[in-house]
């Protein structure tokens, strides 16, 4: 049995493959491969980071519980909400047949409609901080 001794010669061919074997996806860590990270194949490894990223900083700054409190965004103060109906009621007055105007105007309404929400959450979130 022969035993075949590969000699590498430090040329810059050489270097210039071990350059590109190291700096390949294949050789990144799996925590530092975006790409790999972002595979749908990996969605329970992500949902379990973002699970436990919050824990750990919890725990970190010694926070023992919280409330977390789910909302839409566009629910604003009533008072933002009326005055960007007013805007766009005085939008409308130069264009009356906007369609695009109107619908703006009636997500606004509706948007009005819900902007108690927003005081209960501020009323809320000033009992809950105490």
């Amino acid at each position: 049995m022969f035993k075949i001794k590969k000699h590498i010669s430090h040329n810059n061919n050489n270097l210039n493959n071990l350059n590109l074997i190291i700096n390949s996806d294949t050789y990144k860590l799996a925590h530092e491969d975006i790409d790999l990270l972002s595979r749908n194949e990996m969605r329970g490894v992500r949902m379990l980071l973002e699970i436990t990223k919050p824990d750990l900083i919890l725990e970190e700054n010694k926070i023992l519980s919280n409330i977390i409190i789910f909302g839409g965004a566009s629910i604003r103060e009533e008072s933002n909400t009326k005055n960007r109906i007013e805007n766009i009621k005085e939008l409308m007055k130069k264009n009356p047949k906007s369609i695009l105007l109107k619908r703006n105007l009636n997500r606004l309404e509706n948007l009005l409609l819900m902007s108690r929400y927003y005081q209960s959450a501020k009323d809320f979130s000033k009992l809950a901080s105490n």
